[in-house]
């Protein structure tokens, strides 16, 4: 079964209703959540994501506390979260890929949790995640990527 990691900007983007590429990474995760293939979370990026909907695209705090507890309660599911040998790899891939150290971290937690896929908005991952053999799925068509950020809501 595949094992689908997501980042921090589709943790976002699929928590806020009126973001632009809501309806496409909501498409792309709705099978996961039917048990077509396992989710996999990391908690510290549930926090992240609530820091961007508030901080970033002006979401008012207690509609995204509201948000992140419903995806949190969820029971399916798997959680992945680093340790000192997670942090270690990403400075290792960081190192290996020339990519930045965060993405990386994300990629060592993908490895982790024996994540096939790895579920983002960021075009920027698509190298890193070819090189270290996890499939980049970015469910938002370019067209609609290029209005992130213009629609008053950030740069997801």
């Amino acid at each position: 079964m595949d094992r689908k990691i997501v980042d921090v900007n589709a943790i976002a983007v699929f928590l806020d209703e009126s973001h632009v590429g809501h309806t496409y990474v909501r498409s792309a995760l709705r099978p996961g959540m039917e048990g077509a293939f396992k989710l996999v979370l990391a908690s510290y990026l549930l926090l992240r994501a609530r820091w961007i909907l508030v901080s970033q695209w002006g979401v008012p705090g207690s509609d995204a506390d509201r948000a992140v507890g419903a995806l949190a309660r969820l029971r399916f599911p798997e959680y992945v979260d680093g340790d000192g040998g997670v942090v270690v790899r990403a400075i290792e891939l960081s190192r290996e890929l020339s990519h930045d150290v965060y993405d990386c971290f994300l990629l060592a937690l993908a490895e982790k949790g024996e994540a096939t896929h790895l579920v983002t908005t960021d075009a920027r991952l698509r190298r890193a995640c070819e090189m270290v053999g996890i499939r980049y799925e970015n469910p938002v068509p370019p067209r609609v990527l290029a209005r992130f950020g213009q629609d008053g809501r950030g740069s997801a």
